[in-house]
């Protein structure tokens, strides 16, 4: 019997880095599950809001790699003709609102356009609370609209987990079908020494803001927290702009006399978090809502504790000695609490960075992990 073929719409991919957590999931999940699927990848030939497309990358052409075919697009062929080429099994879409690489692939198959082959949907915490916050009449509209079309009736939707499982439910209804696997991390960083090397120094705190910068993420927050907080620290901004005007917003409300104590450092390669997060006593991620937060992963395992909210699948960190989940309502408890930090010395900080790692993998079981995304396919 044949391996399945599962087409995937990936929208960004790698080489690119700058999409976050959805381009890393499949990457991930790509390097695990090609040894048991055959996997043809569509995305585009360049990285989020580039209008180059990658160095040495051939557009519009099938190419081989370890991981499978992959089809970088620069969006002027017709995804239609290059589907019906196709000898695949399953569907598998990367996002809910993507217009090019979720959307209009339904929309093909529901007018029979394209091969009404099975459909996984994987909306990677779009419709969580905390996501749909943000221009949520627009998409409000969107939702009203495909319910009332019928167009997600016979989708399987992949949750990470069971918080997202819910929040499915309660946008298409208690019959549709759900199967959950969490994302599929970076393991190699569980493996990774740099944790070892940490320290603090007491009356000082440097803080780490690693994301994509838009409204979702919540770097505002950050920094309305740290224009009260009384003490000695610095905050370094990493990540891509995605939502310019939010940025500038962010920028403008840093407080005069905290300037000079928080800065933008742009975007980072992937392959330099390793060196990243170990630089920091903490990582500060009030995100509204992320369906597994790859970020947090990150920082985890490489020893960096999180403070964040309540609306992480990363739970309890304060009870594993990893980090702080703190309620958004309560502002005043994010400025005591990096206050008391400031005053921390390294012994205090170093029984963190291993409550880090054994947190993390507590969380994560490669074997179990993997599959159960194997098992979305069967």
């Amino acid at each position: 019997m044949k391996n399945k073929t599962i087409l995937i719409f990936a929208g960004y991919y790698i080489p690119g880095y700058l999409a976050g957590g959805a381009l890393r999931t499949i990457s991930n999940m790509a390097a695990h599950l090609s040894e048991i699927f055959v996997l043809k990848i569509i995305a585009l030939n360049r990285d989020f809001d580039s209008h180059s497309s990658y160095p040495g990358i051939n557009t519009n052409i099938w190419t081989k790699t370890t991981a499978g075919e992959i089809f970088y697009t620069d969006l002027k062929v017709s995804f239609r003709q290059e589907i019906k080429k196709l000898d695949f099994d399953i569907y598998y879409l990367n996002s809910l609102f993507s217009k090019n690489f979720s959307i209009k692939i339904i929309l093909l198959r529901k007018l029979g356009l394209i091969p009404g082959k099975p459909v996984i949907l994987a909306p990677r915490g779009e419709i969580m609370a905390g996501a749909l916050a943000v221009k949520s009449l627009k998409k409000r509209i969107f939702l009203t609209l495909v319910k009332f079309l019928r167009l997600y009736d016979d989708v399987v939707w992949h949750a990470s987990n069971d918080l997202e499982a819910h929040f499915i439910r309660r946008e298409f209804g208690d019959q549709v079908k759900i199967k959950t696997a969490m994302d599929v991390p970076d393991f190699s960083l569980l493996e990774n020494p740099a944790f070892s090397k940490k320290s603090k120094e007491r009356g000082k705190l440097k803080i780490l803001f690693l994301s994509v910068i838009n409204p979702k993420k919540n770097l505002r927050f950050v920094i309305d927290v740290l224009n009260q907080v009384k003490g000695d620290f610095e905050l370094d901004i990493f990540g891509p702009v995605k939502e310019h005007w939010y940025f500038e917003d962010c920028i403008s409300a840093i407080l005069p006399e905290k300037k000079d104590r928080i800065n933008y450092r742009g975007q980072i390669e992937h392959c330099r978090i390793a060196e990243i997060y170990p630089s920091y006593d903490i990582f500060f991620f009030p995100t509204l809502g992320e369906n597994f937060g790859h970020v947090v992963f990150e920082s985890l395992s490489l020893g960096c504790p999180v403070l964040t909210t309540n609306e992480v699948p990363w739970t309890d960190l304060e009870k594993h000695n990893a980090g702080w989940n703190i309620d958004l309502a309560d502002k005043q408890d994010f400025i005591h609490l990096l206050e008391k930090l400031i005053d921390c010395d390294s012994d205090d900080f170093l029984k963190k960075v291993s409550g880090c790692r054994e947190y993390t993998g507590m969380m994560i079981n490669k074997d179990q992990l993997l599959e159960a995304n194997r098992r979305l396919f069967e």
